[in-house]
């Protein structure tokens, strides 16, 4: 594991766990990446990737290890790792100067020395400052010199010195970015996604040989048309590959709100480089504004960020689906002024489209029959005439284009509305949503027995979290609803498109983790989950266009989440706190009472909690005392002492070991700590006298209580709540982090 996590046993008396290091001789190869990403990793350099940082630190092998000048080298993303036989250990494996040899390769001078500058570590060596992000970055990894936790010459065994100040410079993704140069590294400072390490290796390998981008020679142009059950372009058949899809960071109706167009355009085009997607599918709400102000309205910020996007497409040879009416649930009636605002909505919107063989097709809506008007109302039929409405006003204003619905239950697809006609009717290809892997081949051949029109599978896919939700949401699980889903739509589909490209990433946010967050084929930090293989696998060649727009790329609205409520990262585990756990954080010295954070916070499965881990707590998320009599008149230390409260885990620990809790006195050891850090509020009462446990071989006196628990090593006079957040969170979720 990544050694940053072991910083937890530095904080509290806990048994300490060594990085899992690989197996001898079994080398570590990745085949969620292929076949972009073919190469593995053995070896000592194999040995020294998986216990130094992994994937974060290093990224992906560009190709296998080879000999060079009497040593072992091999390159990867991040970094060129070299085995040097003839060095001791430690030093066997070191790092290249790629970023030194970058610097030099421009022909860069020296930077100028600075003084040193508080809070901030100054290297006599270059006479430069590494501060703030750029510092906590650094200081999170090293090279394991068997010292404690990552000390500061661990950490410049691997990154080197600083060779530049952090300065703004744009990079191969064309964006410019705050970065600083080290001899081993770019650091570069992502916003909300934090300070990552640049792709030096791969900006020295250039873009790898096999990778699926669009191939040459393939002619452009020619709308997406049906031929039987077929999808038609240029009289040829084609098969859509292709993927839902939100920012990063910004999923919903905050895509269209905080407008980043270079970010879409970096995502869509590694999507197509790496997994080969030729279409993708985008949901545009009717109404864009944060009050319900803005209903229907089709201005300036809708037409240029959606021509942003087709701009986008055309670039890299992908086809759009467009769904309408996005979290729309009127459904209006024929001849009311709601129904005159819908065709004016798509007379106005379509108008500027209707011409652009860039667009694929138009879906009238995602899951009508998933709103509150057909599924709690009863009223079906009027969903379904107003449905057939709509597509008669699409296949007028946009002729070239194709119309469908994005229903979510199969077999509402061939339900009659009231003038007889079914979503099947007046669909030009049928779209089925199946997340129900194992039924997925009847649900399609249910659907087919009511069409001969081409069907697409719009929406498939399974959550890979959180962690501590429910055990089948993982990426193992992940994987194995891709390989099902995607054997059940061979030879019955004309295409796919998956749920979703990347996860949506809620921890730099003020969202809380759910299920929703977790879709993605790409994790956070980039990297492609294993289910990520068979999409890549699913054929689907580029589809060119001849439609040019231009529509500069921009960046309008984004929001820096900031306040006392926004997100911050603590830096011993690289959890988030937020909201109301963080004021409680701060304000009940969290750092102590608690200990720093071990997971995100989530809502939990079943009783819908939002829940924090902490090292020494659980913590639960209560909005509703907020209604509860009186609390306006309570002082705030007190109102959050009722939105944030403390779980039984101290109890759940004594039962789990088979012993009875019973009330007792806070023993004399601990009285003074108990109240300095909360009292009954965070601890509840003893529950047990205090007690002598072995811990790695030393006597330490420990209370327990409701909510967690208080040690003491009389040996180096260390006191502090014990790690019952930590024995909660490995079984209740079955995870170490």
């Amino acid at each position: 594991m990544p050694r940053f996590f072991l910083l937890l046993a530095l904080l509290l008396i806990a048994p300490t766990v060594p990085p899992a290091t690989p197996a001898s001789g079994a080398p570590r190869c990745f085949p969620e990446a292929a076949p972009t990403i073919s190469a593995c990793v053995d070896g000592p350099i194999g040995a020294f990737w998986a216990s130094q940082g992994g994937l974060p630190v290093f990224g992906y092998p560009l190709g296998p290890a080879r000999q060079e000048g009497g040593r072992t080298v091999q390159l990867f993303e991040r970094a060129r790792l070299e085995h040097h036989p003839q060095n001791q250990p430690p030093y066997e494996v070191l790092l290249g100067r790629l970023g030194a040899d970058a610097l030099a390769a421009r022909g860069e001078p020296p930077a100028s020395p600075e003084p040193p500058r508080e809070g901030c570590r100054h290297f006599l060596a270059t006479g430069l400052n590494v501060c703030g992000a750029f510092l906590e970055a650094y200081s999170r990894y090293g090279l394991d010199l068997g010292q404690p936790g990552v000390s500061p010459a661990e950490s410049l065994a691997l990154f080197g010195l600083p060779l530049t100040a952090p300065r703004q410079e744009q990079l191969s993704d064309g964006r410019t970015y705050r970065v600083q140069w080290f001899e081993r590294a770019r650091f570069e400072d992502h916003g909300a996604q934090g300070v990552l390490f640049g792709l030096l290796g791969r900006e020295v390998a250039g873009p790898p040989a096999n990778s699926p981008a669009a191939p040459t020679g393939i002619e452009p142009g020619g709308f997406i048309q049906v031929r039987g059950d077929q999808l038609v372009r240029l009289g040829r058949p084609v098969q859509i590959k292709g993927v839902n899809y939100y920012p990063q960071g910004r999923p919903w109706a905050e895509m269209w709100q905080q407008w980043d167009g270079p970010q879409i355009e970096r995502e869509l085009r590694l999507a197509r480089d790496e997994l080969g997607i030729n279409a993708v599918r985008v949901l545009l709400p009717y109404d864009l504004s944060r009050d319900g102000g803005d209903e229907g309205a089709v201005g300036a910020r809708v037409i240029t960020r959606l021509r942003q996007l087709a701009r986008i497409a055309g670039d890299l040879d992908l086809r759009l689906l467009v769904a309408l009416f996005d979290f729309y649930e009127e459904f209006p009636a024929a001849g009311t002024r709601a129904e005159a605002a819908n065709l004016r909505y798509l007379e106005q919107l379509l108008g500027n489209f209707a011409g652009d063989d860039r667009i694929f097709a138009w879906d009238l809506h995602n899951e009508p029959d998933n709103y509150t008007r057909w599924a709690e109302k009863g009223e079906a039929q009027q969903v379904l005439d107003w449905l057939g409405r709509m597509a008669d006003a699409v296949h007028r204003l946009a002729p070239n284009h194709l119309v469908t619905v994005g229903m979510g239950h199969y077999e509402h697809l061939y339900a009659p509305g009231p003038d007889g006609r079914r979503v099947v009717d007046y669909s030009d290809v049928v779209s089925v949503h199946i997340y129900n892997a194992a039924d997925a081949a009847r649900q399609l051949d249910e659907v087919r027995r009511h069409t001969g029109k081409p069907i697409l599978l719009q929406e498939f896919g399974w959550p890979s979290g959180p962690a501590c939700y429910l055990p089948e949401y993982s990426e193992a699980q992940q994987e194995i609803v891709y390989r099902t889903m995607l054997e059940a739509a061979r030879g019955r589909v004309a295409g796919v498109m998956a749920w979703t490209l990347r996860d949506y990433d809620a921890a730099p946010t003020y969202r809380w983790e759910t299920r929703e967050e977790h879709y993605g084929l790409y994790r956070p930090d980039g990297t492609l989950k294993p289910a990520a293989a068979h999409l890549r696998a699913w054929p689907g060649e580029p589809l060119p266009s001849l439609a040019r727009v231009e529509a500069p790329l921009t960046v309008e609205g984004v929001l820096t989440p900031g306040g006392s409520r926004a997100p911050v990262r603590i830096g011993e585990t690289g959890r988030y706190i937020k909201g109301d756990f963080r004021l409680a954080y701060e304000t009940f010295n969290g750092r102590y009472s608690f200990g720093p954070p071990i997971s995100e916070a989530f809502v939990r499965a079943g009783d819908r909690l939002v829940v924090q881990y902490y090292t020494g707590a659980l913590m639960a998320y209560d909005p509703g005392a907020a209604e509860a009599p009186g609390f306006a008149e309570l002082l705030p230390e007190q109102q959050l002492q009722r939105l944030i409260r403390p779980l039984n885990i101290g109890e759940r620990y004594l039962n789990a070991r088979g012993v009875i809790a019973a009330r007792h006195e806070v023993d004399d050891d601990f009285r003074a700590l108990y109240r300095a850090l909360g009292g009954s509020w965070r601890f509840g009462v003893a529950i047990s006298p205090k007690l002598e446990e072995w811990q790695e071989g030393v006597a330490v006196r420990v209370q327990y209580f409701q909510n967690g628990s208080l040690q003491l090593n009389p040996a180096t006079g260390a006191a502090g709540p014990g790690p019952l957040g930590v024995w909660a969170w490995e079984t209740q979720c079955g995870t170490t982090g």
